[in-house]
């Protein structure tokens, strides 16, 4: 791909970030390394998500017209689980790993060969309804819920903290 057709879509891509805490949520306590499983409701999630798309919804100013829904990927839910333990061992919360990679890099590190993508992280959230409702009420994340672009998705938790990736190739 020659790189002017490959700077677009790296600045298109890294639009489709977004995180948030939580409210009242705070950096979690030092020393907090315990990874969990990634316990998780996956069709929950996904109906959440679809049914939301389904409606179309407002995210901020802007109303999202409905949006075919998304498949559950493994691929994307390696990813996600991966950056969401990462965040969990490391202690910290942002969308660049501990290591210096991307949304992009840890995608292609578990085999997923992107057109689009996105990543919502979150942290403190107790569980699929509440995570996705901070996501829906956040403009950044119900941006990224409501992209047609994206036609999968998978979500994955390891202790409070939360990551969902999106994509489609």
């Amino acid at each position: 791909m020659k790189i002017y057709m490959i700077i677009p879509l790296l600045f298109a891509a890294l639009l489709s970030i977004s995180c948030t805490r939580a409210e009242g949520v705070t950096d979690p306590p030092p020393g907090n390394k315990i990874v969990l499983p990634n316990s998780i409701n996956k069709e929950m999630l996904l109906q959440l998500v679809n049914d939301a798309r389904k409606k179309g919804c407002q995210c901020g100013d802007t109303y999202y017209a409905p949006a075919s829904p998304l498949t559950w990927n493994d691929l994307l839910e390696k990813a996600a689980f991966n950056h969401a333990n990462d965040m969990f061992q490391n202690n910290y919360f942002d969308h660049t790993g501990k290591d210096g990679s991307s949304v992009s890099e840890r995608m292609e590190s578990v085999g997923y060969h992107w057109i689009s993508f996105g990543e919502n992280i979150g942290l403190g959230y107790k569980d699929e309804k509440d995570v996705i409702k901070g996501w829906l009420s956040s403009p950044g994340h119900c941006k990224n819920i409501m992209n047609k672009k994206f036609k999968e998705m998978a979500i994955a938790r390891v202790g409070n903290y939360w990551t969902q990736t999106l994509g489609s190739r």
